[in-house]
């Protein structure tokens, strides 16, 4: 029962309310009395003055072992005395009629609940198995990224140590060598001289040959040792910035938070199709939902992202169509230049 100050009418909230409609269970003005005696439902009222009335229970029927009618004007179980003496020309019902009636409203509203309840979760459900799916796809994705990138390091890595092994082949192949040979050479060709000159006569022009011999030998410059070549690794601090841009991010789209303000795209179709895949419809859950989207396709192109809610497709409402029903919609538009999709976006 709606409630007010006391002594002030219950329907105008301004005049004193000194009538008390025993049906209504309300303090009426006399204006407000009169008005309502007027209607049809009402015709039939009785009224007290406040003075005359106690508390609304004096009309309570307190026989409850003999309770058989419901009042429905003054919403009241009652028994057959207290249906005569204060209930006269009320609308009244079976007790037991009642019952059985709101008992079943309750049930058929439970399943309601239950059905509905089915219906998303069942939805709810898809969702849930398309990002499993879309998860494995990207974590694959991922993985195979991560295999490029060490791969890429590991053929830098050898091409290095292959540049490495090659220079110190090299150093160890020549730079000696070169030395030696030259020096061999030269001790060879003296040697050579002083055998021949050993078996020769000992004479004045032999003497002279010996000693134009060791005068070559005294004077002989030893050749510079050439430089050998230094190798030095200049190593640098792994920045986790680089490996973090190499490999990319993940983004994590929220279900709880969708955004209210729809928008309208437009899809030009190519090749096959649209580039999206969608889940939902009456027959699995009452809203229509883009589970995929490809890189490259005309959905992408729009600005149609996955999660996204699809409300109508070329100008025809999504709720309370089934999947292939939608799936119809689209199959029928691709004859023609592009077909508009008006969605839900979700945020990122």
């Amino acid at each position: 029962m709606a409630q007010s100050p006391i002594g002030t009418c219950e329907i105008c909230v301004q005049a004193p309310g000194s009538q008390y409609c025993k049906q209504c269970r309300q303090y009426f003005c006399n204006n407000c009395k009169t008005a309502h005696l007027r209607s049809k439902m009402a015709r039939n009222h009785v009224f007290g003055k406040r003075n005359e009335i106690g508390q609304e229970e004096e009309f309570l029927c307190r026989h409850v072992n003999q309770q058989l009618f419901m009042c429905l004007d003054c919403d009241f179980p009652l028994c057959k005395t207290c249906l005569v003496e204060n209930h006269n020309g009320h609308n009244v019902e079976d007790l037991d009629k009642i019952f059985l009636s709101l008992h079943d409203q309750a049930s058929k509203a439970m399943r309601g609940i239950e059905n509905d309840f089915k219906r998303k979760s069942g939805g709810m459900k898809t969702m849930t198995t398309s990002y499993e799916k879309e998860s494995e796809k990207l974590e694959r994705a991922i993985l195979k990224q991560g295999e490029l990138i060490k791969s890429s390091v590991d053929k830098r890595v050898s091409t290095i140590i292959e540049d490495v092994r090659k220079s110190r082949g090299n150093v160890k192949k020549h730079y000696p060598t070169c030395v030696d040979d030259a020096v061999s050479t030269t001790c060879k060709r003296w040697q050579q001289q002083l055998d021949e000159i050993k078996h020769k006569k000992a004479t004045g022009t032999t003497v002279f040959e010996i000693q134009k011999l060791l005068d070559e030998i005294k004077t002989m410059e030893l050749p510079n040792l050439p430089d050998v070549p230094a190798v030095t690794y200049s190593a640098k601090p792994v920045d986790e910035k680089i490996i973090k841009d190499l490999l990319g991010g993940v983004k994590f789209l929220s279900f709880s938070k969708p955004n209210p303000k729809s928008k309208e795209l437009f899809l030009v179709p190519e090749g096959s199709g649209y580039g999206l895949r969608f889940v939902g419809g009456k027959d699995v859950n009452e809203e229509v939902y883009v589970s995929f989207v490809s890189s490259e396709g005309p959905a992408a192109k729009a600005g149609l992202n996955q999660f996204d809610r699809i409300i109508a497709v070329d100008g025809k409402q999504t709720k309370g169509l089934t999947h292939d029903e939608v799936t119809s919609i689209f199959k029928n538009a691709k004859g023609k230049e592009n077909v508009s999709i008006t969605i839900t976006p979700f945020q990122q």
